[in-house]
C-alpha cells in the first residue's frame, strides 16, 4: 500500500486510500496528549467535480453567500397625480416676432404610488390670431390644417379639460402639473390666457421642471441639454417613442423620465 504522505500525489485517482482516521480504533495513532486525532475539516469546495464512478468522493461543507441588501423603499411623492404637459403651438421659422398659439393640448395623468399612465388627455387647439399653419408648423409638429380648423377654441378646450380633471378626481390638493422645462406653462398657456381675454387657471400656477429636476439631480455638465427629451431618455437607457414635437408623444416620453426620476427617489415638488 503506498504511504499516504509520498505517494498519493502519484497514486490513481480512483485508488482507495485508506486513512489513519478510519482504522479501528486500537490500531489508530494516538495524539501525544492521549487524544484521538481528528479528520481535518476543509471549507473550500473542490475546484473540479470527481468522476462519475468516483465513490471516494467526499462533499465538503461551504459557506452560505452573504445576503443581499433588500431595494431601499420609495419615497411618497407629495402628490398622488402628475399631469404630464406638452404643448405644441403655431410657429414660423426664424421668426422671433411670431405670435405663437397652443394648436395641441395634451395631458398624461401619471400616478406616483404605481408609476403607471392612468388616463390621458389630448385636444387639437383651433388658433384665431394665425388661423393658417405654416408649411414649417405644420412640418415640425405633424399637425395639418384641417386637424385645426375641425378643432375647438382654447376656451372651449380649457372646459373640456377641466371635465377631465372632475371625472378623475383631481384637485390642487391630490395633483400638479409637470413639464419639461418652464416653457409651456410659464410662456405658452400663459401668453394664450392673455390673448384670449381669460385669467391663467388655478391649477397651472405651480408645476414640477422635470428637466431642472434631472440636471440637479443626475445629469452632469457634460450631458447636452440641448437635445432636450432625447438626451434624458439617453441618460436612463431609453429611446424616444413616437415623434418628437407631437405634444401626446412627447408627454409621454416625459412621463417615462419621471417615473425613472421617481424611482430614483427624487421628489417632484
Amino acid at each position: 500500500m503506498p504511504r499516504f504522505d509520498t505517494d498519493c500525489a502519484h497514486a490513481s485517482p480512483h485508488l482507495y486510500i485508506q486513512r489513519d482516521w478510519e482504522l479501528p480504533l486500537s490500531k489508530q495513532k494516538l495524539h501525544p496528549m492521549g487524544k484521538r486525532q481528528t479528520a481535518p475539516v476543509s471549507r473550500k469546495a473542490p475546484t473540479q467535480p470527481p468522476p462519475d464512478d468516483d465513490t471516494s468522493f467526499i462533499e465538503f461543507e461551504t459557506e452560505d453567500p452573504p445576503p443581499q441588501s433588500p431595494p431601499l423603499p420609495r419615497v411618497k411623492q407629495p402628490f398622488q397625480y402628475y399631469c404630464i404637459f406638452d404643448v405644441e403651438a403655431t410657429c414660423e421659422e426664424n421668426d422671433r416676432e411670431w405670435v405663437h398659439e397652443i394648436i395641441e393640448f395634451p395631458v398624461v395623468l401619471l400616478d406616483s404610488t404605481t408609476l403607471e399612465t392612468v388616463a390621458e388627455f389630448r385636444s387639437f387647439v383651433q388658433p384665431v390670431f394665425n388661423p393658417t399653419l405654416t408649411p414649417f408648423c405644420t412640418k415640425l409638429t405633424g399637425i395639418s390644417q384641417d386637424q385645426t380648423d375641425a378643432a375647438p377654441l382654447f376656451v372651449e378646450v380649457l372646459a373640456q379639460f377641466e371635465d377631465f380633471l372632475q371625472t378623475h378626481g383631481l384637485t390642487r390638493d391630490n395633483m400638479r402639473f409637470a413639464c419639461d422645462g418652464p416653457w409651456d406653462i410659464r410662456d405658452f398657456v400663459t401668453k394664450q390666457c392673455n390673448l384670449v381675454g381669460l385669467p391663467v387657471p388655478d391649477y397651472f400656477r405651480n408645476y414640477v421642471n422635470v428637466r431642472g429636476l434631472a440636471r440637479k439631480y443626475f445629469l452632469t455638465k457634460t450631458v447636452s441639454f440641448r437635445s432636450g427629451l432625447v438626451g434624458m431618455l439617453d441618460y436612463f437607457g431609453l429611446e424616444f417613442i413616437g415623434n418628437q414635437h407631437s405634444g401626446i408623444d412627447d408627454a409621454r416620453n416625459i412621463a417615462r423620465i419621471a417615473v425613472e426620476l421617481m424611482r430614483e427617489n427624487v421628489l417632484f415638488i
